[in-house]
């Protein structure tokens, strides 16, 4: 049975129409998929052809493995739904058990009667299979029954936490940012229309800060609530001046402006060490970077008897 998540695994979903897209490309191509990191993509409805695109130029047909990110391109208007699997090629092996409407722990949903939610995300998941789990490291939700595979040696512990605008917790981790925005309120909505008010800042260039962290982790999650009011918000992330990978928010919202996103970070630049400064650098040409909320999660594998959580 599987036991651990690894950091990078993400289930997404790209549903468009007519000619609507996550964005146009320079030459005005419709952008269907563009995700950072690797894994699998699966067309589930497709009425203009996709292609890949790789270098800017050279076009291939559309491969359902990736690496090094992937970004896919509609060949004309028409209905599109492209499932992706980051992280993961191989389908969820193990016994599942069923909850009713709430999981508490980690693990993977490989089935649902209803729409479902993962780790306080104010949006609905992908449907989820066995062939297309959708991971969750604190808590899955639905009106209904869910399946699920349990993650049984892991536990996802929060560790720090802070908003742009707490002066006493920003001091504490030793924040520091380059060509910032001045703090402002915000008052939107998060993507399901639930309400809320927050300071948010952008910037450009670096922002770094210094964490403790246990030992014993096995990877981090570092999860923002942000402004989506500009889409394609890029950025590296650094751990003690190592490159993780880059961190990518393509879309854009300008009614519900309010979102989350997380970056997994492998645990071979943090397991052994108790203390990190992580850095978050937005190149030069790219929207500035939004942030009101950082949440910092450590990846435990500790010793269980069974899943944990409720019914």
């Amino acid at each position: 049975m599987p036991s651990t998540l690894s950091t990078l695994e993400d289930a997404l979903e790209f549903k468009f129409y007519e000619a609507d897209c996550l964005y146009r490309d320079h030459s005005g191509r419709r952008v269907i998929v563009d995700v950072e990191g690797s894994g699998e993509m699966d067309i589930q409805v497709a009425i203009p052809p996709l292609v890949h695109v790789r270098e800017e130029e050279d076009l291939w047909q559309f491969c359902p493995l990736f690496e090094n990110g992937a970004l896919v391109l509609a060949n004309g208007p028409g209905e599109v739904l492209v499932r992706v699997q980051r992280g993961r090629t191989t389908p969820i092996t193990g016994d599942s058990f069923t909850a009713t409407d709430r999981f508490v722990g980690a693990g993977w949903i490989v089935g649902a009667d209803s729409a479902v939610r993962t780790d306080d995300r104010h949006q609905y998941a992908p449907p989820p299979s066995r062939n297309y789990p959708v991971p969750f490291f604190r808590q899955a939700q639905g009106k209904g029954t869910i399946e699920i595979v349990p993650a049984v040696d892991f536990e996802c512990r929060q560790i720090d936490q802070f908003e742009i605008s707490d002066r006493d917790a920003l001091s504490r981790i030793d924040f520091k940012v380059q060509n910032a925005s001045t703090v402002s309120q915000l008052h939107s909505t998060f993507a399901d229309g639930t309400p809320f008010s927050g300071p948010v800042m952008s910037h450009l260039n670096t922002a770094s800060f210094t964490l403790d962290i246990p030992k014993e982790n096995d990877g981090l999650i570092i999860r923002k609530t942000f402004d989506r009011f500009h889409g394609r918000q890029r950025a590296r992330v650094f751990v003690e001046d190592e490159l993780q990978g880059w961190w990518f928010e393509p879309g854009e919202d300008r009614n519900h402006r309010w979102h989350k996103s997380d970056f997994g970070v492998s645990p071979k630049s943090t397991r052994g060490k108790d203390r990190i400064r992580i850095a978050i650098e937005p190149p030069a040409g790219v929207p500035l970077w939004s942030v009101s909320k950082i949440e910092v999660y450590a990846l435990i594998n500790i010793s269980r008897s069974g899943p944990k959580g409720s019914s």
